[in-house]
């Protein structure tokens, strides 16, 4: 039997310039083929020693041998692509006894594996040509699992008798849980990079030999700007991170590098725009199957609005309190004076009672605001003189004058509003609003700060054709002591009131907030 022509390397037989004579005789005869005579000896007999007929190592013996004990499936065919033997591993992959595959063709004895026809087409070019066809991989099913599809990796090739080709060799590896998986690896790859692409947070996976990034997230290059594919060379994350953070940052990665897991915060700056942004990085160790850590990884988030949210609430906290002890100080304060300068019991409920509901509507204009918004001026005014109908388009007697959206200070804005209510009371009593024939006009404007400080409003309040009476003088006082000593003392205001012959005239001058200048476009 000639093997010049066919490189048996490529098969478990191995160089056929190795084989010995008892497999070259097995491989004739387990192909139907009279057993080649082994070449002359070259070497003395000392060399050979005293082997004869007698031998024990006989051709069958040795592919009995070779097809029992190969941990591959092996098959032969002949030319007509039959069966010509199997080894006990491939017919236990195929649900079949070595005797029931003899003689049948592929397609009798396994009906269902899929592109049976392009693995038939592959023998014929091989019987065709002589070259082999290697690593083809095949799927299906077989008696031995009818209900589960197999995958295996087959190397075909020829196998001759001389310069003829006689059929065809192969040998099958069933590589169906190796298929099985890489598939879920690969599913598992894929699903993992479609969860980090979805995700606004930074997930990042970094060598620790080489400290090169091996997985980034797109959101980093959503944050940073670029490619994400870029960044690994472009981007180097420490020098991103503000100077006074760097140690500190250094240090946690040291620690995660040490098989510590770490959570920390740290700013960074952002190429081109320059703005700050807060950083949260929970970072952990990444074991193989020794447990050493070759890598470690991490999640990133964008925690910059969630910390100036914790501000602005620790901000808001404050001023709750402060105004709720405003509100203490101002109702105490209702108490002292209304009791100092009411005549009676049923004139104290009266008098307090009306304060009380002026404190309220404030209170309920407060409670509208959102977050930090400051309650303008004139919607102040406008909310205290419609509860009495003198708005100017209820009352043609008075008349306004003033730019809106002057933001007030929210501390102390209760007095402000006593105050407002107790002019407009008197007005009503005594004043203009009470004749017919009496005008009320109030006036304000801003004054902006040219050296630092807040800016002020200046609040003129002037009565004009009002007939005086005797009782007015008395009954005023219990709002002139609010206007000159609580606004002062509690709004830093600088005030006058003057009982003139025809009405009232006032002037309150008080800082208001820093945001007055913005809030009236000036």
């Amino acid at each position: 039997m000639s093997s010049g022509r066919f490189d048996w390397s490529a098969t478990p037989l191995g160089p056929a310039e190795r084989w010995s004579d008892e497999l070259r005789s097995a491989v004739a005869t387990a192909l139907g083929r009279p057993p080649t005579p082994p070449p002359t000896p070259t070497s003395t007999p000392s060399d050979t020693g005293n082997r004869d007929s007698a031998d024990p190592l006989t051709p069958s013996v040795i592919l009995d041998a070779l097809f029992g004990a190969a941990p591959l499936g092996i098959g032969v065919w002949d030319r007509d692509m039959r069966f010509v033997r199997v080894n006990a591993t491939l017919a236990a992959m195929n649900g079949l006894t070595e005797d029931e595959h003899a003689g049948r063709r592929p397609a009798d004895v396994l009906p269902d594996i899929e592109c049976l026809d392009q693995v038939l087409e592959r023998w014929r070019h091989i019987l065709a040509t002589g070259e082999p066809s290697l690593d083809v991989e095949v799927r299906g099913r077989t008696p031995a699992v009818p209900d589960d599809e197999r995958v295996w990796v087959e190397q075909f090739f020829p196998i001759r008798a001389g310069a003829d080709i006689v059929g065809i060799g192969g040998v099958v590896a069933d590589v169906t849980e190796g298929r099985r998986v890489e598939e879920a690896l690969r599913a598992s790859e894929a699903l993992f990079r479609q969860f980090a692409a979805a995700s606004s947070d930074i997930i990042w996976i970094r060598n620790t030999a080489t400290s090169e990034f091996e997985f980034l997230s797109p959101a980093v290059a959503r944050l940073f700007g670029g490619a994400a594919g870029d960044v690994n060379g472009a981007y180097e994350w420490l020098k991103a991170v503000v100077p006074e953070d760097r140690e500190m940052a250094a240090a946690a990665m040291s620690q995660v590098r040490a098989g510590h897991s770490v959570v920390h915060d740290y700013r960074v700056r952002i190429p081109g725009s320059g703005k700050i942004r807060w950083l949260r990085n929970t970072a952990f160790p990444l074991r193989d199957d020794q447990g050493m850590i070759r890598r470690i990884g991490g999640i990133v988030q964008d925690v910059t609005d969630e910390r100036d949210a914790a501000q602005r609430l620790t901000v808001l906290i404050g001023e709750l309190q402060h105004r709720s002890r405003n509100v203490m100080g101002v109702v105490q304060a209702m108490v002292e004076t209304t009791l100092a300068t009411s005549t009676g019991l049923d004139d104290f409920a009266d008098t307090f009672g009306a304060r009380m509901v002026t404190l309220a509507r404030v209170q309920n204009l407060l409670s509208r605001l959102d977050g930090l918004e400051r309650i303008a001026f004139d919607e102040l005014l406008r909310c205290e003189l419609s509860t009495i109908g003198a708005r100017p388009e209820d009352d043609p007697r008075v008349t306004l004058d003033g730019p809106e959206r002057v933001p007030l200070r929210s501390g102390g804005i209760q007095t402000l509003a006593l105050a407002i209510h107790e002019l407009m009371t008197n007005s009503l009593k005594y004043g203009a609003l009470s004749q017919p024939d009496a005008r009320l006009h109030i006036h304000w404007g801003l004054t902006l700060p040219t050296g630092g400080g807040r800016a002020r409003l200046h609040i003129d309040w002037r009565e004009t054709g009002v007939t005086m009476r005797a009782a007015a003088s008395e009954r005023i006082g219990q709002g002139r002591e609010l206007i000159e000593h609580a606004l002062p003392y509690q709004l830093h205001a600088r005030t006058t009131f003057a009982l003139t012959d025809d009405g009232v005239h006032c002037h309150i001058d008080l800082p208001v907030s820093h945001v007055a200048s913005r809030a009236t476009g000036s």
